[in-house]
């Protein structure tokens, strides 16, 4: 299953791959892809990941913003 956000603050590669390592470490997540132009970001999962975690987690790194698509 797939479930879109929308992250503000992001600007380069190193965002992109910077928030993609993190979403890797939220159990469930199978796959997560951001697109730093947009600040969209698609996650793919299974379960029921904490989707607060998974906010919290990319917001604790300083500079994002993360809500639902």
């Amino acid at each position: 299953m797939k479930k879109a956000f929308r992250v503000k603050g992001t600007h380069c590669r190193a965002c992109k791959a910077l928030i993609e390592d993190v979403c890797g470490d939220i159990p469930g997540v199978k796959r997560c892809t951001v697109d730093f132009g947009t600040g969209n970001m698609v996650v793919e999962y299974e379960g029921k990941p904490d989707w607060n975690a998974l906010k919290k987690e990319i917001e604790s790194l300083g500079k994002y913003t993360v809500e639902e698509a």
